[in-house]
């Protein structure tokens, strides 16, 4: 009994050391974040597990802990497999939007009814909200994973290490989210949850050392073979129908719009065009307003940078002055001065 509490608790307290790591470090990626948020919030909830499998008299209010933590497992999993899709650098809002959502909820109903006061409601219909919340968006972030795997076969030889570090966390998570999810309606213990995250921890963690990779690789995809062919299509859009000058134009709208599938259109302007869809965006967006500088003088410049498209004038000034290295006013009076000459020359 005391090397099985031994085996499983090893494991809480080491992904908890990396998982603080990853969410902490300076230079850490988007994936590196969630990926470390997601090691927390598992290990909280192996924690209590592994608390209440060997003294079931713990505190109401550790088992409210863990429970609470168990809402965050699908989401982190999910937006950890998405930040790896799209090779994200920053955070997306309605990812903050939708981390911030769960915890001021789960946060609410502890307040409202607290474990220790109310545990009948916790084991009815409040644990088995969470655990269709982690389920619903565990299966988002499994159906991301195998996208990332499509055409790789499932052999040593032909995965690159990042397939197979990728395939090892999905069955790990698959078999810890099946043994948790199947102990609410079967029954039986969950410490096996505990030690397979354990075993899988530290398989993963061996691979990483051996391999001197980190601890959240970034899975690589084969190149687009006819990209530069895709990148003058959607240089094409941009310049007939000017999609960008629409507020908020989002990748996938505009991925529709030259007819390729969201992750494509990334993967050509990260290939391709170097920079990024938001970079993309701007740059025509700041190429609009030049003209429209010399062209709309019925427009004010703060006019103008609506008329493109950007949001606020903030946002235009900001975007004009670094890709243009000047103001947008500077630019109007340089660029006036010009015509002028040209005009008395004539």
């Amino acid at each position: 009994m005391s090397i099985l509490f031994l085996l499983a608790s090893l494991g809480v307290i080491n992904g908890a050391m990396v998982g603080l790591y990853l969410v902490l470090k300076k230079s850490a990626t988007p994936s590196d974040r969630y990926f470390g948020g997601l090691l927390l919030v598992l290990v909280v909830r192996i924690g209590k597990s592994v608390f209440f499998y060997f003294n079931p008299e713990t505190d109401r209010l550790i088992l409210q802990i863990g429970l609470s933590a168990c809402v965050f497992i699908g989401p982190f999993f999910f937006l950890y497999a998405k930040a790896l899709q799209q090779s994200a650098r920053a955070f997306r809002r309605l990812d903050i939007i939708l981390l911030i959502t769960l915890l001021v909820l789960i946060f609410g109903i502890g307040i409202r009814f607290p474990y220790r006061a109310y545990p009948e409601v916790w084991n009815g219909y409040i644990i088995y909200g969470i655990y269709a919340v982690w389920l619903v968006f565990f299966v988002m972030g499994l159906y991301i994973c195998i996208g990332l795997l499509k055409g790789a076969k499932l052999s040593a030889k032909s995965m690159s290490p990042n397939q197979q570090y990728l395939l090892a966390m999905m069955i790990a998570m698959l078999f810890i989210t099946f043994t948790y999810q199947a102990s609410l309606f079967v029954g039986f213990t969950y410490i096996w949850g505990s030690l397979i995250f354990t075993l899988a921890f530290y398989y993963l963690s061996a691979r990483v050392l051996l391999s001197r990779r980190p601890i959240t690789p970034k899975v690589t995809t084969p190149a687009l073979e006819n990209g530069p062919e895709l990148m003058k299509r959607v240089d094409d859009l941009m310049l007939k129908d000017k999609p960008f000058v629409q507020q908020g134009l989002k990748l996938d709208e505009l991925a529709v719009m030259a007819g390729l599938s969201k992750h494509t259109l990334s993967k050509l302007l990260n290939e391709e065009y170097k920079l990024g869809f938001s970079h993309y965006v701007k740059s025509h967006r700041v190429e609009e307003t030049k003209g429209l500088i010399l062209t709309r003088s019925d427009l004010s410049l703060e006019g103008i940078g609506y008329e493109a498209g950007f949001k606020s004038k903030s946002a235009f000034f900001e975007a004009f002055k670094a890709m243009v290295n000047c103001t947008p006013a500077a630019y109007k009076r340089a660029n006036g001065m010009v015509r002028e000459r040209k005009i008395s020359t004539e």
